[in-house]
C-alpha cells in the first residue's frame, strides 16, 4: 500500500487553548454525538476528492456507533463553500443540532492530492483538531479514513480502525473465492480465481499476506497469498486435511490437521514442516486453533468432553482447560482479542448460532447476538469491534461488524451469493 504523509499544521490563526479535549463524549456518554461532514472546498474541476472524503468519513463514523451523522440534505450552508473557520456561520449548524463539524479544503496538483481538514466544536465556535494530508490522487479514501480515526480519538480517547481491511470467502456460482474489502464494505477486490474452494483465511501480523485452505488440487492444502500482487505459494502437499491456519508471529502457523480419524492441532513453519504436535492422540476432534496476542497460548475447539466446546492451553500443549461456560452443548469458532483481555466464540443458542464474548478464562460472559445465525467472529485490531458472518440482515450470509459490547451491529458486505469466514487485518502503517 502506498504511503500517505500526514502532518499536523496550523491551518488558521486560533489560540492553542482551542485544541484542548472537549467534554462532548464524557458529557454525552450513552448518546450519539451529532456530526456534520459537508462537501469540502475544492478548486474548480476538483470536486471528486472534495466530495469523496466527507462521504467516506460519514460512512466510517456512522459504523463506529458513536455518532449521529446529520443528513446532508438538511444542511443550510451551500455545498463546498470556501470559508475560513472564523468565517463559519455557526448558527447554520447549531440550528440543525450539529455539535461537531468537519470542514476543509482539497487541492490536486498533477497526481498529488493535499487535504487540509479540521474539526470544529460548533458550540464553542472553535477549531479543535487540524491535520494536513498529502498523497497520490488515488488515496482520497485513505486520507478520509485517517482523519476519521483522528475524529474518533478526539471524542472517545481511542483511535478508530478505519482503513483496515477484512478478508473473507464469498460464493461465486458453485465455488468459494477469497475477497478483501475496506472495513466499511468499500473497495471490494477479488483475490483468488481458483474455481474451487478457497476458505478459512487468516492475516499475517504485518498485513501483507493471508494463509488459507484451498481445494484447487482437489486435496485441501494450505497456501500463502500476497494481498497486493495476488501471488500464491503452496505451503503443504499432503493427503491430510489442513484447515483453520493462523500465524504465530510471521514464521509459524497453528493448524488443524486431520489424518485418518484423528484431528489434531499442530505447529508448523511456513514451509509446511510440522514442528510440534500440540494435542494428544485421543480420538477427539481438535480444530480452530487461535493464538493469544503474545503467542504463548492458544484457543481451540474440541469435543473431548462430549459436545464441542472452547479450550485454552499453552503453545507447548500444556494445561488444556475448558473456557466456554454457556448453557449450550455446542460452542465453536474461537477468537482472541488483540488486546488479550477478551475472547469470542459461537454457541448454539436461542434457536440459532450466536456470538458470545468473555474473559480469557471464561468469566464475565456476554451474549452479543440473538437472531439468525452469527458465525466465525474475528476481532478488529483494537479489540473494540468484531466482524462475523450473519443471516440477521436477510436469508443469506453477509459480513457484519458489531461493537464488543453488542451494540451498533451493522452490515458491511452485500454480495448475492453469500459471504463467510471474515478475518480482520491490521491497521495500515
Amino acid at each position: 500500500m502506498k504511503k500517505i504523509t500526514a502532518l499536523f499544521v496550523s491551518l488558521f490563526a486560533f489560540s492553542g487553548s482551542a485544541f484542548a479535549q472537549t467534554d462532548l463524549y464524557v458529557r454525552g456518554a450513552g448518546r450519539l454525538i451529532p456530526l456534520a461532514l459537508p462537501q469540502l472546498c475544492g478548486q474548480a474541476g476538483q470536486a471528486s476528492p472534495a466530495v469523496e472524503i466527507p462521504t467516506v468519513m460519514r460512512r466510517d463514523l456512522d459504523l463506529s456507533g458513536y455518532f449521529e451523522i446529520i443528513d446532508p440534505k438538511g444542511y443550510i450552508e451551500s455545498a463546498g463553500k470556501c470559508v475560513s473557520p472564523e468565517g463559519t456561520a455557526f448558527s447554520d449548524w447549531s440550528v440543525i443540532g450539529t455539535e461537531g463539524l468537519v470542514k476543509g479544503q482539497v487541492t490536486v496538483s498533477g497526481d498529488r492530492v493535499t487535504a487540509q481538514l479540521y474539526l470544529i466544536d460548533v458550540q464553542k465556535q472553535a477549531v479543535v483538531l487540524a491535520k494536513e494530508y498529502t498523497g497520490d490522487a488515488s488515496q482520497a479514501r485513505m486520507i478520509a479514513h485517517r482523519f476519521a480515526n483522528e475524529v474518533m480519538k478526539f471524542y472517545t480517547g481511542f483511535p478508530g480502525v478505519f482503513g483496515s481491511q477484512i478478508a473473507f470467502s464469498s460464493r461465486v456460482g458453485r465455488f468459494k473465492e477469497l475477497f478483501v474489502m475496506d472495513m466499511d464494505g468499500s473497495n471490494l477486490r477479488q483475490l483468488t480465481n481458483e474455481r474451487g474452494l478457497a476458505i478459512s483465511s487468516s492475516w499475517d501480523p504485518a498485513g501483507g499476506r493471508l494463509v488459507y485452505t484451498s481445494f484447487r488440487n482437489r486435496i485441501p492444502d494450505l497456501f500463502l497469498l500476497n494481498v497486493d500482487t495476488k501471488a500464491t505459494r503452496q505451503v503443504t502437499k499432503t493427503s491430510e486435511l489442513e484447515i483453520g491456519a493462523h500465524f504465530v508471529g510471521s514464521g509459524q502457523l497453528l493448524v488443524s490437521r486431520t489424518e485418518g480419524g484423528e484431528s489434531d492441532i499442530v505447529l508448523m513453519n511456513t514451509e509446511g514442516v510440522v514442528q510440534r504436535r500440540l494435542t494428544p492422540p485421543n480420538r477427539a476432534i481438535d480444530v480452530s486453533p487461535v493464538p493469544s496476542p503474545d503467542g504463548s497460548e492458544l484457543l481451540f475447539c474440541s469435543n473431548r468432553g462430549g459436545g464441542p466446546q472452547i479450550y485454552r492451553m499453552g503453545i507447548d500443549g500444556s494445561n488444556a482447560r475448558r473456557v466456554s461456560f454457556v448453557s449450550s452443548n455446542y460452542c465453536t469458532s474461537p477468537a482472541w482479542s488483540p488486546t488479550g483481555d477478551r475472547i469470542a466464540f459461537v454457541c448454539r443458542a436461542d434457536g440459532g448460532f450466536n456470538m458470545f464474548i468473555s474473559d480469557p478464562d471464561g468469566g464475565n460472559v456476554l451474549q452479543l447476538t440473538s437472531g439468525g445465525s452469527n458465525e466465525d467472529p474475528d476481532f478488529a485490531p483494537d479489540g473494540r469491534y468484531l466482524t462475523f458472518a450473519s443471516t440477521a440482515f436477510g436469508p443469506g450470509y453477509a459480513i457484519a461488524i458489531v461493537r464488543s459490547d453488542g451494540t451498533s451491529m451493522k452490515q458491511v458486505s452485500t454480495s448475492r451469493g453469500g459471504d463467510f469466514e471474515p478475518t480482520w487485518g491490521p491497521l495500515p502503517k
